[in-house]
């Protein structure tokens, strides 16, 4: 089958990337913290009578003592705010979560499970880095606050790519072998919508997990143009109709969580969306959505939910941690701690349960560990603005 195909690659990238890894130095985030003293690196006001634990300097784990010195004041004035921010904050935080431990196994993380932001780690990223994921998002909303066109996104992934912009730090360190192909042939010249990959085995969740944006921009579209625009932004790297239609029924989900609705009545609202508007030209593709499409997802035990890069497998673990958890903190954690593609599925899974729980529901000190906070505010802002 050829999801055994997508998972053995999966598999490969993870065992590239451990054949393969460097230890480089690595450095606390104290400088940062308000129990910082300046030029005591064995103390702080925390630890003012003890060392610090072993696992603080060593980077191991999360430091509980934690907050952030150069905080931002976010407030939200309204409900519509709080779903925006929500959804937004709520997807680059589960992004920054996960980025130290991907391509770690679910036995790792049972046995060290993620409970605080961490560092390091995988893509060896200081404190608050979020990845392509969160990058490809900002891509998409600064388009859509300039004047949304495709080819104004398509212009902004290149510049991703090719210039660091959007980026944490200056560069792209983490990037899908599928959106690279594509970007490839959009530096080339050709129609940035023919450029994503359209056979079986160009199913991976890379433009899943950048269309939320669409979710806001699109919600009072009606259905056949929502369906037309997801398809749209999803075919720049993921042209493949599995893909597509995993992008469709994320966004409708997402405006569902936004109209209000509980859990149970967004899944079924977007289900009889996707029979109503999708059945003529993805029906072929329904087999493949059977657990979601039936409502299986919902109750299904851990061991069904596979938290591979494959989009049916990332689409069925962001359901169901949503449905397994409560609040916006155990969604994300647990989320992570599926291990496997733990960015990507923690802010996928963040993204909807910002929107659901709300921004205010979000630790924080979280959002303040973010780095270049204030930049994304400041477009999250104006995006707010853009979609109302």
């Amino acid at each position: 089958m050829i999801t055994t195909s997508i998972r053995d690659r999966w598999e490969a990238d993870i065992q590239s990337y451990r054949d393969g890894a460097e230890v480089l130095v690595a450095f606390p985030q104290c400088e940062t913290c308000v129990n910082y003293i300046k030029g005591d690196a064995l103390h702080c006001r925390y630890y003012a009578n003890d060392e610090k634990p072993k696992y603080v300097f060593s980077i191991k784990k999360e430091c509980p003592a934690y907050e952030n010195d150069n905080p931002i004041d976010l407030k939200v004035q309204n409900n519509r705010e709080n779903k925006t921010y929500g959804g937004l904050f709520g997807f680059c935080v589960g992004d920054v979560l996960g980025v130290p431990v991907e391509f770690s196994t679910r036995e790792e993380r049972e046995e060290d499970p993620v409970r605080e932001m961490r560092a390091y780690g995988t893509y060896h990223q200081p404190f608050g880095t979020w990845s392509d994921d969160t990058s490809l998002t900002l891509c998409l909303i600064d388009a859509i606050n300039k004047g949304y066109s495709i080819h104004r996104v398509a212009e902004n992934f290149v510049n991703f790519y090719k210039k660091g912009n959007f980026t944490p730090h200056g560069e792209a360190f983490d990037i899908g072998n599928a959106t690279r192909y594509a970007l490839a042939k959009i530096c080339a010249g050709i129609n940035p919508i023919d450029c994503g990959g359209k056979a079986e085995t160009d199913n991976g969740n890379g433009s899943l997990m950048r269309i939320l944006p669409i979710a806001f921009y699109g919600k009072k579209l009606n259905g056949q143009e929502l369906v037309q625009l997801t398809e749209e932004v999803s075919s720049l790297t993921h042209g493949h109709k599995r893909s597509k239609l995993a992008c469709i029924f994320y966004v409708e989900f997402a405006i569902q969580l936004m109209e209000g609705y509980k859990k149970e009545e967004a899944l079924d609202r977007t289900i009889s969306f996707v029979k109503s508007n999708c059945s003529e030209t993805y029906f072929d593709e329904f087999p493949h959505f059977e657990k979601i499409l039936n409502g299986e997802i919902v109750n299904a035990a851990k061991e069904q939910i596979k938290s591979t890069g494959y989009v049916i497998d990332t689409l069925e673990a962001v359901l169901w941690v949503l449905f397994h958890a409560d609040g916006y903190r155990d969604t994300v954690l647990n989320a992570v701690n599926l291990g496997g593609d733990t960015d990507t599925i923690a802010a996928i899974a963040g993204g909807i349960a910002g929107i659901y729980y709300g921004f205010n529901d979000i630790p924080a000190e979280w959002i303040q560990s973010i780095v270049r906070k204030e930049e994304l505010y400041q477009m999250f802002e104006e995006f707010c603005h853009r979609v109302q």
